[in-house]
């Protein structure tokens, strides 16, 4: 079955998980904003401590079973979530050295290194996710977006979107706007600064 012309699963469920990371990530910072000096709004509290439990958790986890790959992933997972780079990438990295190969396990590391504004470290790895699987959906977006937002490099970003959308039509950002209408976004504020 040619399954070109769609979404894998897997590549739609993480487009919604990070969407809605993204927004509560930016509902608790709205709200933090928001929020009178000195006053800790309820929803926002529960949340991190749950995050906080959560990490605790798996952290013990992780010094039970040292060698359970899985839950170091887990592990850097919720850093990621909680933008806790520095210790996802130290998660991620214990990961793929006990189960090498994942590509989506690299593709996330790859995003923390960008996080921790180690774009250089970042493009490298999603170059070699591509390398592996070069239609991998999010390990070539995220790689545009290091290239526009990372190296301000708007040509090899939108070459690399141009690629992505050849093999994904319908791809979207987390955002859920379509690659496609990035590409023109970008190419028509190319043309105005002309």
């Amino acid at each position: 079955m040619d399954t070109t012309g769609y979404v894998k699963k897997q590549t739609l469920y993480l487009a919604v998980v990070a969407a809605l990371i993204l927004g509560f990530l930016g509902g608790v910072i709205y709200s933090v904003y928001r929020t009178p000096a000195g006053e800790v709004h309820p929803q926002a509290a529960n949340q991190s401590q749950e995050a906080a439990a959560t990490i605790a958790s798996l952290e013990k986890a992780t010094r039970d079973n040292p060698t359970n790959g899985q839950t170091w992933v887990e592990l850097g997972h919720a850093y990621f979530d909680t933008g806790q780079a520095k210790q996802a990438i130290a998660a991620y990295l214990k990961a793929l050295e006990l189960e090498p190969g994942n590509l989506n396990v690299m593709t996330d590391l790859g995003v923390m290194y960008h996080q921790d504004n180690q774009h250089q470290q970042a493009i490298d790895l999603f170059d070699q996710v591509l390398k592996l699987d070069p239609k991998h959906e999010q390990a070539r977006f995220n790689k545009g977006v290091v290239l526009l937002v990372g190296f301000n490099d708007r040509k090899r970003a939108v070459a690399e979107w141009r690629t992505l959308v050849g093999y994904h039509p319908m791809a979207a950002a987390p955002s859920g706007k379509m690659v496609g209408d990035l590409i023109d976004q970008l190419e028509k504020e190319e043309q105005t600064k002309k």
